[in-house]
């Protein structure tokens, strides 16, 4: 009895861990959604001395939206919409990352108008700025330092009675004056779906469910879990900024 005890205690206390708010998943949300974690890097000094103001540039998609792996007819009669160009993917997982980096306390520069110089620079491809020097771009945005970023998942998959939605990022900030990478981060989050049947009822239920989990809402919330959880490695800068 005491055995049963302690471990309704314990798995009452880890369920009630699991339910607090966390800016990342934990070690039993990984295991449990099948879902590892990334690789992350963080220098010294953006600790230590952390820029003022910080640019996002614009982001370059390596995939494009609606590649479900042997089911593109799936998606589209799911969706009702064709399939998306590489460059919405980017600026769309740009402003995520922009909406969750922008709640740290650095001083941002706005999209908008890091759109306008890049475009009175001609630097018109995400080859052109990233090739460009750190410290020209930063003397021209006027910022510390410079976040790139690539979308390397963006991905549908579907098996009969099981669904995956796949987002991933590969980012990097540069300090704009020395070129140093102050952080960089390479992750990617995976929504699975899979249902087990024992009857026709069940397999009818089943299969909807599983296409209920394709929907396009949740693509955008699996794009705001990465994009929130990798802004929450980068150290805030100290109160003294």
């Amino acid at each position: 009895m005491k055995s049963f005890l302690k471990l309704f205690f314990l798995f009452s206390l880890i369920f009630l861990i699991s339910c607090q708010p966390v800016k990342t998943k934990t070690t039993l949300d990984r295991v449990y959604e099948l879902d590892p974690g990334g690789k992350v890097y963080v220098s010294r000094n953006l600790s230590e001395n952390p820029p003022r103001t910080v640019a996002v540039l614009p982001f370059r998609s390596l995939v494009g939206e609606g590649r479900i792996e042997r089911s593109r007819s799936l998606f589209a009669s799911l969706t009702g919409r064709k399939e998306t160009p590489v460059d919405s993917i980017a600026a769309k997982m740009r402003r995520a990352f922009f909406g969750q980096f922008s709640q740290l306390e650095f001083d941002h520069v706005k999209l908008s108008r890091v759109d306008q110089i890049l475009k009175r620079e001609e630097l018109d491809s995400w080859e052109k700025i990233r090739s460009f020097p750190p410290q020209v771009l930063g003397e021209i945005l006027g910022a510390d330092a410079l976040v790139f970023g690539q979308v390397t998942h963006f991905d549908y998959y579907y098996g009969f009675l099981y669904s995956q939605l796949a987002v991933g990022l590969s980012l990097e900030m540069l300090d704009s004056k020395t070129g140093e990478v102050l952080w960089k981060a390479h992750d990617a989050r995976r929504d699975h779906t899979v249902r087990v049947v024992y009857d026709p009822i069940a397999l009818v239920v089943g299969l909807f469910q599983v296409g209920f989990a394709m929907r396009p809402i949740n693509m955008m919330r699996a794009m705001d879990e990465i994009c929130r959880e990798l802004v929450g490695t980068i150290p805030p800068p100290v109160d003294s900024l």
